[in-house]
């Protein structure tokens, strides 16, 4: 019989604290004995546990132990577990306090692991007593075999503040759910009815910032605009009631909001609803979900909140779906399968790890953020290419909206490593709007948000040990020279023309010594950066690996093809989008007949829509907004031919899929990019940078010659296979398996 010791504070009111009541009236005593530790006697649940569970306390540990460094503080105290036995498995059921963190590490057991109940980066942000707690017990993490967290939700957010990148030490396991008292309570009667002619949701929880009730009153008040027979009742009370009520009257939802309090048995009154609804900003793993389901509640939830409960599909509309919601009859789960799985999970904990392969080689990559562009696809390319080989950690700093932009292999883990992102726009406006005290809480935000960033690459760069580890941004490079471990294989790439800059020169010459390889896009930037590194830098092997293609379109020749020159990328300066606008418009009376699409989003967007309006060009210049990767391909097989007119690049990747859609390419021919894309003349036009007569030129005669247009499209289509990713992938398991 297996043997299992859990440690918790106490059996207080809390989160915590219900959901290991629930754990362990639920738990197979039939084939492992169960020891209860508790630092604290005080109780607020009131259970019959199973006679099989034994209830041990500890000796009183001051509270003050919590605020001591962890190695300090556990060289004062000491645990007696006299002749008790070893355990299976030991249990740091409550991972904020040191008692149960002492004892779990000290009580004799072959594996000791740590739950995690929240995500700690809010915590951390929010709560300065937590601060505080952190920084002391942050050095006890490295005692324990493994970590739970109630969802991966939590997981990510802890891996990123403790520094710990290993998924092979996180488990997720949920919290188990009760049925039986669910149903027992659901049966007591009560005088509550709410209207039969109406569609009524309900919602439970603490009224505080973090369950989003101001979303979701903003959510009811704009479905109610839809359709009137819409009815919400909150369940709970907390620090924002008063605001949620002023909220509720002021969007005209008095008679359709109703706030019940706190109430001592929630599901008297949940058991009556037709539907269950969560707008929350963030979880630990949202119980009340799956207590709505229990009692067959149609589940309407955000989309964000699937990472903190496994199984749940969310809306990306939840107001639409709210508006064509109707009551449905009420199938109950008891929930038998899901909690069974949570005690097998458990179970496994006990097991001794057995490796039944070696493992794969790991290779960890640090990226500024994953959303929209040209290098964020290139890295995310780059990252499902390593999954087919190797085991896969992907760092984003940033997680920005929207993120991943591009598809992400299953076998790729992703970690954010920062909850707020760039707030540039915000400290524009401030400027616009001359708010001298926004404007200043905007530039604090700014420098946090900064130091934030480089506090994290330099977290992740230090708690590599072994392996690979990419990083993808000169400023990276230099930390990655700076503190990457010796035993790691260290990989820079830079993702643009260094352009001779005082930066990238110093950068080469002094501060990627530290680099094993520096990873290239061009030959020809290979070969500057070698003069560059020549007599300064002899340690940093220089490569050349360009970009790849995931996909190609099945017969991109046989689409037709519509008279639309194509551009494609950010709206952003260095893009010179406005260039491209005012020449085409130029030409336009010599090729009437013909459209400019542009897509893509970004800075320069309203300033470029002011611009076509200006040169009232709107009915043939078309700015077409942000498109995924099939529109995008879609767009290009339908075009004619792509034009670029950066002012700067590097790879350019989208000129790699405009070739694999048949495409012909004009562009400028600046220092690097283009040119060692596009074939003079046989897949296109490369243009002396500058002269834009003969850009305009080249782009007539494009247009007055589909013969042409055909021919340069075939040969682009056959360029665009040197790129494959079978091509692209020998040179990085050359550089990564350290073959010459």
């Amino acid at each position: 019989m297996k043997r299992i010791a859990f440690f918790q504070d106490n059996l207080d009111v809390g989160g915590i604290q219900k959901s290991l009541v629930n754990l362990l009236r639920n738990f197979d005593y039939e084939h492992f004995q169960v020891d209860l530790y508790l630092s604290d006697r005080r109780s607020f649940w009131k259970v019959d546990f199973p006679p099989q569970l034994n209830i041990k306390y500890l000796k009183h540990i001051p509270r003050i132990c919590s605020f001591i460094p962890f190695d300090t503080a556990k060289t004062m105290v000491s645990l007696d577990f006299g002749d008790c036995g070893e355990y299976d498995l030991a249990v740091d059921f409550n991972s904020y306090q040191f008692s149960c963190a002492l004892g779990a590490l000290t009580v004799p057991a072959r594996r000791r692991v740590m739950w995690i109940h929240n995500n700690v980066s809010v915590k951390l942000e929010n709560e300065w007593k937590y601060r505080v707690l952190w920084h002391n017990f942050k050095d006890k993490f490295k005692y324990y075999d493994g970590f739970v967290g109630v969802s991966q939700g939590v997981i990510e957010p802890f891996m990123a503040s403790a520094g710990i990148f290993d998924p092979a030490k996180f488990t997720v396991i949920q919290n188990t759910i009760d049925t039986g008292e669910i149903y027992t309570k659901a049966r007591e009667t009560t005088d509550f009815a709410p209207d039969p002619n109406k569609m009524n949701f309900v919602a439970i929880g603490r009224l505080c910032h973090q369950k989003g009730y101001d979303i979701m009153l903003d959510v009811f008040a704009r479905a109610s605009r839809q359709r009137d027979d819409l009815h919400l009742y909150i369940i709970g009370d907390g620090d924002k009631r008063f605001f949620l009520e002023y909220q509720r009257d002021s969007l005209g939802l008095t008679d359709k909001v109703t706030f019940l309090g706190q109430q001592t048995n929630p599901f008297q009154y949940m058991d009556k609803m037709d539907a269950f609804v969560s707008t929350s900003r963030y979880e630990g793993q949202p119980l009340n979900v799956m207590e709505a389901k229990a009692l067959g509640l149609p589940l309407y939830c955000t989309k964000n909140l699937e990472k903190y409960s496994e199984g749940l599909e969310g809306y990306e509309d939840i107001v639409s779906a709210i508006v064509s919601a109707r009551r449905v009859p009420k199938t109950r789960d008891d929930l038998h399968e899901y909690n069974a799985e949570i005690i097998r999970r458990i179970k496994q904990l006990a097991e001794p790890k057995v490796e039944m392969a070696p493992r794969k080689k790991t290779v960890n990559i640090i990226a500024l953020h994953l959303g929209v562009g040209g290098v964020e696809k290139a890295i995310i390319s780059m990252a499902n290419l390593f999954a087919q080989r190797y085991e896969v950690n992907l760092f984003s700093v940033y997680n920005m909206p929207g993120s991943p932009a591009f598809p992400v292999d299953s076998r790729v883990h992703v970690l954010y490593m920062l909850r707020d992102i760039p707030n540039r726009e915000e400290w524009k406006a401030t400027l616009r709007g001359l708010h001298p005290i926004r404007f200043v809480r905007e530039s604090i935000r700014s420098v946090k948000i900064l130091l934030g960033k480089k506090r994290a690459v330099k977290r992740i760069i230090q708690s590599v040990t072994d392996g690979v580890l990419i990083t993808t941004r000169h400023e990276d490079n230099v930390q990655l020279s700076k503190y990457g471990a010796p035993a790691v294989l260290k990989i820079g790439q830079l993702h643009h023309d260094h352009r001779f800059e005082k930066k990238y020169v110093r950068g080469f010459q002094k501060q990627y010594d530290g680099i094993d390889v520096l990873a290239l896009l061009t030959p020809q930037l290979v070969k500057e950066a070698a003069e560059l590194m020549q007599g300064h830098n002899s340690h940093t092997r220089l490569v050349y690996i360009p970009n790849f293609l995931e996909r190609y379109p099945a017969d991109p020749l046989a689409a037709p093809r519509e008279k639309t020159v194509l551009a494609a990328g950010r709206l952003t300066e260095v893009k010179r989008f406005d260039l491209l606008i005012r020449q085409f418009a130029h030409i336009h009376d010599r090729a009437p007949d013909w459209t400019l699409r542009i897509l893509g989003d970004g800075e320069d967007e309203e300033k470029l829509h002011t611009l076509v309006r200006e040169l009232d060009a709107e009915e043939y210049i078309i700015l077409a907004g942000r498109k995924n990767g099939r529109e995008v391909e879609q767009e290009m097989c339908a075009a004619s031919f792509f034009a670029m007119s950066s002012r700067s690049e590097g790879f350019p990747f989208v000129l790699l899929e405009a070739q694999s859609c048949a495409l012909p390419i004009l562009a400028y021919d600046v220092r690097v990019g283009p040119g060692f894309i596009v074939h003079q003349g046989q897949d296109g036009y490369l243009v002396p940078e500058g002269d834009q007569a003969l850009y305009e030129q080249r782009m007539l005669e494009m247009m007055a010659d589909p013969a042409l247009l055909r021919r340069m499209g075939e040969k682009a289509m056959e360029e665009a296979k040197q790129f494959s990713r079978e091509n692209v992938a020998e040179k990085w398991y050359s550089v990564i398996e350290n073959e010459e």
